[in-house]
């Protein structure tokens, strides 16, 4: 079934559109610029949806944790380790053998965990053709 919104607790891939985060300020300079910006794509847990989620809306806010390839790297001030991570299967590798969360449906990539403490929020376009 089509949504207007994307449901919260699912794997996303997303990416920044920054023209779209400058346009409204008229700016041929900064439009210049954006332009000039090489996007990537990111993937994301959606944690939770911050508005709601009515058909009108043009954007839906989510806080969303960023899927990392490897092992945090150390923050000693922040009391990070790199094993503050958490694999998801089909990964299983873990300094401590730490379980991998199981998703639903097979995941696609095979070297993914979740950081612990490592969130934040984005803004979403609403799409004309909906979401899966």
């Amino acid at each position: 079934m089509k949504r207007f919104c994307p449901s919260p607790f699912q794997y996303a891939v997303i990416r920044m559109d920054p023209v779209a985060m400058v346009e409204h300020f008229n700016d041929p300079i900064a439009t210049s610029e954006a332009r000039a910006l090489d996007t990537k794509k990111y993937l994301v847990y959606l944690e939770m949806s911050l508005d709601l989620p009515f058909p009108t809306n043009f954007w839906y806010r989510y806080e969303v944790s960023v899927i990392a390839t490897d092992l945090r790297a150390p923050e000693p001030d922040r009391g990070i380790t790199p094993d503050m991570a958490i694999p998801i299967y089909p990964n299983t590798t873990h300094p401590h053998r730490r379980d991998p969360v199981y998703t639903e449906s097979p995941f696609p990539f095979s070297n993914c965990y979740h950081w612990v403490a490592n969130k934040t929020a984005v803004r979403i376009r609403r799409k004309p053709d909906k979401y899966d």
